[in-house]
């Protein structure tokens, strides 16, 4: 098969990818991210068709077809590790003094999306489980929430009848890495813990649990829906990357 005509349909392909995911915000990064490889790929095809022509192209020909290769393979390494990280929970979790659970977002309604929801569910049931434990809600207000993460959380678990003087808000933070800073400040020294996320994040939480001293056991939380696969694990790969990167893996 003509090798431009590949690199045309990987374009193609990663279009309507991207396309299908961008009307929905929940998955709206992995569609900007398979454009981006659409992009690419539709490139890939231009430089082919000129590098007899051009010398440059032939050059970017090469380099291009090395990039994608470089991305697959780190692609599916990264995702061999989050898939096994968020399939079970870490049995160590169990001795946890304190549980982290991480924020998400939150509804125009004051309600926890479907992501957060399912983190509050599985907080819920280990608390009930775990009577010497208590969670630390972790999440500050976003620009386009209406109460912060730890807030909405507290109140979605403590209507669901976990006692309040079990949860403690972190209401400050704004990512994960001050997820873990700030409920580190909240903790007595020497306290046992554990991080609570969706599967698809926990592998990165665990890491970052782990840089900031902290026990790094893990329980996961379904992801909400099956048409965010995709996109929570782009978003995924492109965060472990990032850290990968810059020395903080």
């Amino acid at each position: 098969m003509n090798e431009r005509k590949v690199w045309m349909g990987l374009a193609v392909l990663f279009a309507l990818g991207g396309a299908v995911q961008l009307p929905w915000a929940p998955s709206r990064f992995g569609g900007v991210f398979f454009l981006a490889l659409a992009v690419g790929c539709a490139g890939e095809w231009y430089v082919l068709g000129k590098r007899r022509q051009c010398r440059i192209c032939a050059v970017l020909s090469v380099l291009g077809r090395v990039l994608f290769g470089l991305v697959v393979l780190s692609f599916a390494y990264i995702q061999i590790g989050v898939i096994g990280r968020g399939m079970q929970p870490n049995p160590d979790a169990a001795k946890a003094d304190y549980v982290l659970v991480l924020g998400a977002r939150v509804n125009p309604d004051g309600q926890p999306s479907a992501a957060l929801a399912a983190r509050c569910d599985v907080a819920g049931g280990f608390l009930e489980g775990h009577p010497q434990a208590k969670a630390i809600l972790c999440g500050g207000q976003g620009s386009n929430e209406p109460c912060s993460e730890a807030e909405a959380m507290f109140n979605y678990m403590t209507g669901a009848g976990i006692a309040p003087d079990r949860l403690i808000l972190e209401d400050q933070s704004s990512n994960t890495i001050e997820n873990i800073a700030n409920a580190r400040a909240i903790m007595e020294q020497g306290a046992r813990t554990a991080v609570i996320t969706n599967d698809y994040h926990l592998a990165r939480a665990c890491r970052l649990m782990e840089q900031a001293g902290l026990d790094p056991y893990g329980i996961p939380a379904p992801t909400p829906y099956p048409g965010q696969w995709v996109s929570v694990r782009c978003r995924e790969y492109c965060s472990i990357l990032g850290l990968m990167l810059t020395g903080r893996w």
